[in-house]
């Protein structure tokens, strides 16, 4: 169970490294192939952060439940985990999967201020995904109680 929720982890962390380093790469292969990345990424909170999300949920809990009393929902850091995944969740549906289907159309139309205000938007919230991830992996590792 272990392994499956850091691997899990892993996964989210650096698909959202992915996320930061691909669409300026992208950009400058064009707008076509900048409007297709963003599309993917759109894609990515459907198919890749959902299953991810669930997975490392489905093991925190699983761990809380197998630890003979050594974890409870009331620690610290499970309490900031089961958090961050639902932040997480709700960022996925909410802003990065509606927001790089935007992003496309504004590439697309090659609108360059609706296209600042949604990648603006998208790098914003990604950075606080990432932070609070980087923050909650930091309390896993510490078990704060």
């Amino acid at each position: 169970m272990l392994l499956l929720h850091i691997a899990g982890a892993g996964t989210w962390l650096g698909a959202n490294v992915v996320q930061m380093i691909a669409p300026p790469l992208a950009v400058a292969q064009g707008p076509e192939v900048a409007a297709g990345w963003m599309r993917m990424g759109a894609g990515f909170a459907r198919r890749l952060y959902m299953p991810v999300g669930i997975l490392v949920l489905i093991t925190g809990v699983v761990l809380v439940l197998v630890s003979d009393g050594a974890y409870t929902f009331g620690s610290l850091f499970v309490t900031i985990g089961l958090a961050v995944v639902i932040i997480g969740g709700f960022l996925g549906g909410l802003v990065f999967g509606p927001g790089a289907e935007k992003a496309g159309e504004a590439i697309e139309s090659w609108d360059q201020s609706r296209i600042a205000a949604v990648t603006g938007r998208l790098a914003r919230f990604g950075a606080l995904d990432t932070l609070l991830l980087l923050f909650a992996i930091l309390v896993m590792i510490l078990r704060w109680d």
